[in-house]
């Protein structure tokens, strides 16, 4: 996980939830092939792991590479590389997209707290939103 939402999570471990939505840009040739591996790898409760290693490892993606990481993280290599096929996997990174459209999302990574899209992406500010949120919350 970014070490910025590890901050959040260590400050607001009851009051915060992390989504993350994929964003896989066409003019990144792995990013598709990348986003279904993440998601392959959810489903063996291995994604942030995963996104970890992919970023570590973004000079170097390709098919070889996702099943090192899968086999790097313990994973099932032959349901890894079936569920990456997987219809359905596809059709939740389409939802994403179409829903960062909508949000008027161009580029990642994009950092949205409560549905208010963050400008400064420092922990201050994300905590002050968070803080405002709660306080907000709490009326």
């Amino acid at each position: 996980m970014m070490p910025i939402f590890e901050q959040v999570l260590d400050k607001y471990p009851n009051s915060v939830k992390i989504v993350f939505k994929h964003l896989p840009l066409s003019i990144h040739e792995q990013a598709l092939p990348a986003a279904l591996a993440s998601m392959a790898a959810a489903e063996q409760g291995k994604f942030w792991e995963y996104h970890d290693e992919l970023f570590f490892n973004q000079a170097s993606l390709g098919s070889e590479k996702y099943l090192e990481i899968a086999q790097k993280l313990g994973l099932d290599l032959k349901k890894f590389s079936l569920d990456m096929m997987r219809p359905s996997l596809r059709k939740k990174i389409e939802q994403d997209v179409a829903e960062a459209k909508k949000a008027g999302v161009t580029g990642t990574p994009t950092i949205f707290v409560n549905g208010m899209k963050l400008k400064n992406r420092d922990f201050a500010a994300i905590s002050k939103l968070i803080d405002a949120a709660l306080a907000d919350g709490q009326k």
